[in-house]
């Protein structure tokens, strides 16, 4: 046996207690020159051959013999075949959200200017067809289709905008009941109706936070939830106070999320219902970590928990 037998003997009977038979060895180098070795699962090779086949970077965990886990993004390399480009999460999101996020807000303030425009001259026909309903109701088609558009853009400019946060002191629970209020008459008057309700433990005071953002995070939150069903299951909205912090969890009784689905959800666009923007949850995870938060998602065959735990007072500076 040689000398390298005998250091690596060891360490992949180590390995394959860590990850799979079929798991290939690897070396994670930093740039102070320090390497890791363990093993990544799925495989590079199964992560970039689900990337090519969904066409949206998959997620990999690499193992190391020393019991760490770190997570990793994968994306194919165009013109590189056999060859990806990993970035840790953290990493991933810190590095791209800002050019997603000026990509989505360049859109989106463009296409807001295209249909004031569409919705100016649709409000001027429907006046002049006030005489003419077959013509009439044509204009109002229109308007209906840009009140949506106005919606979806909404969406896109919430998660496209650099967080600008007014600090103000509220009410959590009062701000949790206004969201719960605008989801409910939002809903056509024929829809099922919704179940939605809150259980709140003793607060030891208000708080300081921008009920702008925050009003965002938790209405894509419990728009989720809802909407996660057909019907739409029954959501709780359960607050509490936890040191210096306010811990909000929306909880539905859902189906759950599958594991594939859950660990996309939170990356802008990859995972959209017909007619949605796909940002809920980066947006909500966005207005979060302005505020010096955190959201964590887990789910399961009884449901879904989203929780967003903020601080009572948001540091500013």
């Amino acid at each position: 046996m040689t000398e390298m037998d005998d250091v690596l003997g060891p360490l992949l009977d180590e390995i394959h207690s860590l990850a799979p038979e079929d798991a290939a060895l690897v070396r994670l180098f930093s740039r102070d020159g320090e390497s890791q070795v363990g093993a990544l699962k799925p495989s590079l090779s199964e992560a970039l051959d689900e990337a090519v086949r969904t066409a949206c970077p998959q997620k990999t965990t690499f193992l190391s013999v020393d019991g760490d886990e770190r997570s990793f993004w994968v994306a194919p390399m165009p013109g590189l075949g056999g060859h990806g480009l990993a970035l840790e999460e953290e990493a991933a999101h810190r590095l791209l959200a800002p050019v997603v996020e000026n990509l989505v807000n360049q859109i989106a303030h463009d296409v807001r200017n295209y249909a004031f425009t569409v919705g100016l001259q649709a409000e001027m026909g429907t006046r002049r067809a006030a005489s003419a309903p077959e013509v009439k109701g044509h204009f109002e088609a229109v308007l209906r289709q840009v009140d949506g558009l106005k919606q979806y853009l909404q969406h896109l400019l919430a998660y496209g905008r650099s967080p600008s946060l007014a600090l103000a002191e509220l009410d959590p629970v009062a701000l949790i009941r206004e969201i719960i209020h605008q989801i409910q008459f939002s809903r056509p008057a024929d829809a099922v109706p919704l179940s939605i309700r809150i259980e709140a433990e003793p607060l030891l005071g208000k708080v300081r936070w921008d009920p702008r953002s925050v009003g965002a995070a938790l209405l894509a939150l419990c728009d989720n939830a809802v909407r996660s069903a057909d019907p739409p299951p029954s959501v709780t909205v359960h607050v509490a106070q936890d040191g210096n912090h306010v811990v909000i969890e929306v909880r539905d009784d859902g189906p759950g999320i599958s594991p594939d689905i859950l660990e996309r959800l939170t990356l802008p666009m990859a995972v959209r219902r017909a007619g949605g923007a796909g940002l809920g949850l980066a947006i909500a995870r966005k207005m979060a970590t302005a505020h010096g938060g955190v959201l964590a998602i887990e789910s399961s065959s009884a449901g879904t928990t989203v929780s967003l735990r903020l601080p009572t007072e948001v540091a500013t500076g």
